[in-house]
């Protein structure tokens, strides 16, 4: 069974292009990350999958159902936490929490382990929380029936440093409980620490699908270097993303270290870092 399977969706909105032609699954107790460029899809993406958003074209099923045609049954093994809070603003956050888990047909029992978790004050009026609470709040909605399916839309946004730890805690226990879990964040650092699989998305189609592990190899380096004269000529091949400030100059490179050694013994270098490096800007040197 595949919890989450997307293929050939397309949504436009009159003449302009939502998504188009996007196709990727979440597999069985798995979390999955959803990434790309502001625009590119990934909010349209998402509310496609939860049913809050009609395609075009193409289809989305949820644990066998179709999102659209058995909403229903698929909502019912879905758990959703959007890129905007949603909730009831004059009820307080556990009369919230309460009536969610009453329209899931699920008891109480973990609200108040969920909310002890992520520090929710559940006596507050919804209105007066901030952001970060709010984002609390619907995660808490997101995971309070043990769903199947998890989409979780900028989930850590407004989060505090020690209450994302709590998250990823709790991520990890959903895992480990067999649900499958979707996140689209712009927190490259938190699709690292947390996903098995990423889905790289631009100007609306799905343009890579990568194992989490195989992305980390790829051997890419950020360079940062100091001259004692200004903007050196960099000829070496390999190189992208390339900026300098006088100076200093950075840049990713990917090719052979002897070859890179080589050329900076041939420049006047006083000064020099070589990093492995992250999420973003293998990204940008693979996929832009």
């Amino acid at each position: 069974m595949v919890p989450c399977e997307v293929m050939n969706l397309k949504k436009y909105y009159g003449k302009n292009m939502g998504v188009e032609d996007v196709s990727f699954n979440v597999k069985e107790g798995e979390i999955m990350g959803f990434i790309g460029p502001n625009g590119a899809g990934k909010t349209t993406t998402i509310r496609a999958i939860v049913g809050l958003l009609k395609p075009t074209d193409g289809s989305v099923a949820i644990i066998n159902h179709d999102a659209f045609k058995e909403g229903d049954k698929a909502r019912g093994e879905l758990g959703y936490a959007g890129g905007e809070p949603s909730y009831f603003p004059n009820l307080t956050v556990l009369e919230n929490l309460k009536l969610v888990a009453d329209l899931k047909g699920v008891s109480y029992d973990r609200i108040d382990y969920l909310a002890t978790k992520l520090e929710l004050n559940l006596t507050r009026k919804a209105s007066e929380l901030s952001l970060g609470n709010k984002k609390k709040m619907c995660i808490v909605m997101a995971l309070l029936s043990s769903p199947k399916l998890i989409v979780l839309d900028e989930p850590t946004v407004g989060l505090d440093p020690i209450i994302k730890l709590n998250f990823f805690e709790l991520m990890e226990e959903e895992k480990k409980r067999g649900a499958s879990i979707l996140i689209s964040s712009h927190t490259l650092t938190d699709i690292q620490r947390l996903c098995d699989r990423v889905a790289i998305i631009k100007q609306g189609k799905i343009i890579a699908v990568e194992e989490m592990a195989q992305l980390k190899t790829k051997q890419l380096k950020t360079v940062t270097i100091e001259t004692s004269y200004s903007s050196p000529q960099i000829t070496l091949s390999g190189v992208s993303n390339l900026k300098s400030n006088g100076n200093l100059i950075k840049f990713n490179y990917n090719g052979e270290m002897k070859k890179l050694i080589k050329f900076l013994n041939s420049i006047d270098v006083t000064n020099i870092s070589i990093e492995d490096a992250g999420l973003e800007e293998i990204f940008l040197h693979f996929y832009e």
